[in-house]
């Protein structure tokens, strides 16, 4: 048999009257409950997470990957990748991880695109850059203070 010794907690220090909990800044409560990048559908779940377009505080504040404008590189991602799915050129292309810059305006359209690279296929980066990204509408505007290019990694897999 072995002994095992009695776990001791640790005493806590009462707090003076005036002296109030120091709040850690870097741990704040996301506003609303937690969400996840998906639109909500079946039963819920026993953590309370809720179908919300770009998440609300799930990693790092807001879905996205983390970064300030994450949440909307996630909602232009997803309209190019629509996009490319509707343009007959593009629809049956493979393109392995190519990576897209593109410039957007105050009216949400993309003004400028480009490849990082080549898909390999002139004519698919042709029709990439010039007939389904130039002139794509967004569904928002990016915040104003956005840096551009909006750098992208696309990739597109052919329907087997």
């Amino acid at each position: 048999m072995v002994e095992q010794k009695q776990m001791v907690e640790p005493e806590a220090k009462p707090l003076h009257p005036d002296e109030k909990p120091k709040e850690d800044s870097k741990k704040q409560a996301p506003p609303g409950p937690l969400g996840v990048d998906a639109k909500g559908g079946g039963q819920s779940d026993a953590f309370g997470l809720v179908g919300r377009q770009g998440g609300n505080g799930l990693l790092n504040g807001g879905g996205g990957g983390g970064s300030r404008f994450g949440w909307y590189a996630a909602e232009v991602q997803s309209r190019i990748e629509e996009a490319l799915r509707q343009n007959n050129r593009t629809r049956t292309a493979s393109i392995a991880g190519i990576r897209i810059r593109i410039w957007a305006d105050t009216t949400a359209r993309v003004t400028r695109a480009q490849l990082v690279g080549t898909t390999g296929d002139s004519t698919l980066d042709n029709a990439i850059t010039n007939e389904v990204l130039t002139g794509l509408q967004l569904k928002e505007p990016p915040p104003s203070d956005m840096p551009m290019p909006i750098v992208l990694r696309v990739t597109a897999h052919r329907a087997s």
